[in-house]
């Protein structure tokens, strides 16, 4: 899939640039379906998968992993990730270079399959967690 770390953030940042243009071209289309307005956030988030969904004997490394996030609303987060992620609840953390990190529990709702073998994904905001 992808080699290094330089280049999987290379990736990752130019389908952040064509899904921007793309929503710019399309402005106004969507919105009118929109519960709550979406502001544009672009950081790199960690994503972990709840305990009692994972395998037995697995580590916690190998059950978090990056994704770089799009925009935000009130009631959730889109992101994108090199990889088909199953639907459903998940833990994330929307700040995870800063202490007092935030961190929510979401459940993805909806994913596509975008550029770069990257797919889309909008998560809804279930409630804050505490890690």
């Amino acid at each position: 899939m992808f080699r290094t770390a330089e280049k999987l953030e290379r990736s990752a940042e130019e389908v952040l640039s064509i899904l921007e243009r793309w929503d710019a071209k399309n402005q106004g289309h969507h919105t009118q379906k929109r519960q709550y307005s979406r502001k544009p956030y672009r950081t790199k988030m960690t994503v972990f998968i709840p305990q009692s969904e994972g395998m037995a004997g697995e580590s916690m490394e190998a059950t978090s992993f990056t994704v770089w996030s799009r925009n935000i609303s009130q009631g959730g987060v889109s992101f994108i990730y090199p990889g088909q992620l199953q639907h459903g609840r998940y833990l994330i953390c929307l700040d995870p270079e800063k202490s007092g990190s935030l961190w929510f529990l979401v459940e993805i709702l909806r994913s596509r399959q975008v550029h770069n073998e990257f797919w889309e994904y909008g998560a809804n905001m279930l409630e804050r967690a505490s890690i």
